[in-house]
């Protein structure tokens, strides 16, 4: 019921006081995605209503999964409209997302990723105390259904380029003592994104989406800036059991990790080295027949260093090695879990594409950005290996090769604002493939992967 009156709040009010702005990732090394909604401080409004529609275009041919057709062509459409109303300390949001897919293949790879119909995925409230924990201190205490971004994203993250998005319901608060560094904390009860099946997804099927305490998501992250680097330590838990009509792997981890970087500046060197261990219990599969609770060893490692020359075109050179733990021969689970963080941009995007995950990967590889006039423009290289052949690798489903060769894979994307409040993407992959995905059993393709995408996005 509380979902549904911010739905008809949202909806029912006016466009006329419509503000824009744009939220960036902290860390937007090698590219960020696509800037979110936010709205203009101004201390004058009551209420702002701002929003945005999203067309997008994807094609790939040369099937890199072992399911779905060799090509296919999506057509993607994404809708926002955000309100908020503030009075002094008090601020109160809600957000409306509708995200439809149509494929032009029966047997598509449609999935969560790009339909969730008309779907209230913000209702909250925030208050801002002045000193309550400390001369000198800002404390922010948000409650209810929020997106959420933490340090590097990596871990828990809300995605924009990716027609759908994440969403958790619960508590966060974030603590600013100044020079004495940030702390956030939160307790919430990650959102499972409904439908769950492939009739549906052709359908749009609209269904409001799912929170239960059968899965429960807490932790704390602590950043301090230092001369020249931010260092940023933190600790997560996942806990979950089945629930009826959602089985799990009844994962127990605890996730902690390390984070220093400095970011990109005109004419000087940046970079970023984080390190996450995961601990806990979980077990292999799903399915109600498992009941056996293995112990959790896994590891991340992710290196970038960059250097942006002083020059009219601001150019970023950088380069960039990852590995993500895969699943081995012991009876311990080895294979990391990347628990709700982002692929993109360490990676290539989800959607057609996207085919890597932080699990069972080893990449070297490098980024380039530059700014041609209005446009940006990023382009990477990844040199992919899975380092347990017999794991699964990312996205594919496909296992049991060779080797470990994956390939190498090249993307690149400009945008360009048209207008105000308009603009526009390009972007393209190709995937030369190794002999993981062209020797393994149940293939679909051994072509290269071939992968184009085109959107025009409208914010108000």
């Amino acid at each position: 019921m509380l979902k549904l009156a911010f739905l008809a709040t949202a909806l029912l009010a006016s466009p006329s006081i419509a503000q824009t702005s744009a939220n960036a990732r902290p860390v937007e090394q090698g590219g960020g995605e696509q800037p979110s909604m936010g709205q203009t401080e101004r201390k004058e409004e009551i209420l702002s209503l701002d929003g945005h529609v999203r067309i997008r275009g994807e094609v790939m041919d040369g099937q890199y999964r072992s399911f779905g057709p060799r090509s296919e062509g999506l057509l993607l459409f994404q809708t926002r409209l955000s309100a908020q109303f503030r009075s002094a300390d008090l601020t109160v949001g809600a957000e409306i997302m509708d995200a439809r897919a149509y494929s032009t293949a029966e047997n598509s790879t449609l999935r969560q990723g790009e339909v969730n119909a008309l779907e209230p995925v913000q209702y909250w409230m925030q208050y801002r105390f002045f000193d309550l924990l400390g001369q000198g201190t800002t404390t922010e205490v948000k409650l209810g259904q929020q997106r959420m971004r933490l340090g590097s994203n990596r871990l828990v993250n809300s995605p924009n380029h990716r027609n759908t998005t994440n969403a958790y319901l619960g508590l966060r608060m974030d603590h600013d003592r100044g020079e004495g560094g940030k702390l956030t904390a939160f307790y919430v009860l990650p959102t499972g994104i409904r439908p769950d099946d492939v009739e549906s997804y052709y359908k749009n099927k609209v269904e409001i989406d799912r929170n239960g305490f059968d899965r429960q998501f807490f932790g704390a992250i602590y950043d301090r800036e230092f001369p020249g680097v931010v260092a940023e330590a933190y600790v997560l838990r996942l806990a979950e059991r089945d629930a009826p009509g959602s089985e799990t792997r009844d994962r127990r981890l605890w996730t902690q990790g390390m984070r220093l970087y400095r970011t990109p500046s005109r004419g000087g060197l940046d970079f970023e080295v984080e390190g996450i261990l995961q601990r806990g219990t979980a077990r292999k599969t799903a399915s109600p027949t498992d009941t056996v609770d293995r112990s959790v060893r896994a590891h991340y490692l992710h290196g970038e260093m960059g250097y942006t020359l002083p020059s009219a075109l601001n150019p970023r050179f950088a380069a960039v090695a990852t590995y993500g733990s895969g699943q081995h021969g012991s009876e311990d689970i080895t294979r990391f879990d990347q628990l709700f963080g982002a692929i993109f941009p360490d990676y290539a995007p989800p959607g057609l594409f996207g085919p890597t995950t932080l699990s069972n990967v080893f990449s070297i590889g490098a980024d380039v950005s530059l700014t041609p006039g209005r446009w940006k423009v990023w382009g990477t290289y990844r040199r992919l290996r899975a380092p347990e052949p017999d794991d699964v690798f990312g996205r594919s489903r496909v296992r049991g090769g060779p080797n470990g060769d994956v390939g190498d894979q090249f993307f690149i994307r400009a945008r360009r604002p048209l207008a105000p409040g308009l603009m526009v993407e390009l972007g393209g992959a190709y995937l030369f493939k190794g002999d993981f995905l062209t020797k393994s059993p149940g293939v679909v393709s051994i072509e290269d992967t071939r992968y184009l995408y085109s959107d025009l996005t409208l914010t108000f």
